[in-house]
């Protein structure tokens, strides 16, 4: 797959809806999706595959990162963005959560995204619902990736889940695990959640598109007074 003559990064080709490429093991998206909880759980050289960050993973250091021209491509392509919420549900299934929208989202929360423990809640979640696990590696890296690719009010709601399951279950899950999926799910894009200060640096790209959105709010805001 190329445009203007030049390849696409591997990890649009690797989410691509049709002739989609495989990783280096030689899985392809929908393998990986089909997997059991099990296998899920106990392999570790998918995840940042399936949820790249814009930051070289210091576990797996070969994993593709996302660059100017992946984030492009996922934020101006709806079908891409399905993928991807195919890889979030999957995930969210994993940790005993469904994701729904409502039929006339409107004006709602999240853009009518919800997240509620589905109908295995209770078999799934004590992988996760401890005080530290690599899950909450996992969850951070989910929200941060889907948020920069496109899917923001999709996982704003998966971390509004996850707080409403830390309050029923108070002093279960460790506050550091809660402060970084904050930070993930808040924080401006350029900033990554193990960012200790906001120095307005970042990838380029995403400090670019952040001021430029900030922009485009004031202008709203604005128009509104006159």
């Amino acid at each position: 797959m190329t445009t203007s003559g030049s390849p696409l990064p591997f990890l649009v080709n690797f989410y691509a809806p049709q002739n989609a490429s495989a990783d280096a093991r030689g899985r392809k998206l929908n393998n990986i999706l089909a997997w059991s909880d099990g296998r899920l759980e106990w392999s570790h050289d998918y995840i940042q595959i399936l949820f790249p960050l814009p930051e070289r993973s210091p576990i797996n250091p070969s994993a593709p990162a996302i660059n100017e021209q992946t984030f492009s491509a996922f934020r101006s392509r709806p079908e891409w963005q399905d993928r991807l919420r195919d890889s979030l549900v999957r995930m969210l299934n994993f940790y005993g959560f469904v994701l729904r929208q409502r039929q006339s989202p409107g004006q709602a929360e999240n853009n009518g995204w919800e997240v509620r423990p589905g109908p295995n809640f209770s078999q799934a979640s004590p992988n996760w619902l401890k005080r530290f696990d690599h899950n909450h590696l996992r969850i951070t890296r989910i929200i941060r990736s889907c948020r920069v690719l496109g899917l923001e009010d999709e996982v704003k709601a998966f971390y509004v889940a996850l707080i409403r399951v830390a309050e029923e279950n108070q002093g279960v899950i460790s506050q550091k695990s809660l402060m970084f999926w904050q930070r993930a799910a808040e924080r401006p894009l350029y900033l990554a959640p193990e960012d200790e200060a906001d120095e307005g640096q970042g990838k380029d790209f995403l400090y670019r598109f952040e001021e430029k959105r900030k922009s485009v709010a004031q202008d709203a805001i604005n128009d509104t007074q006159v």
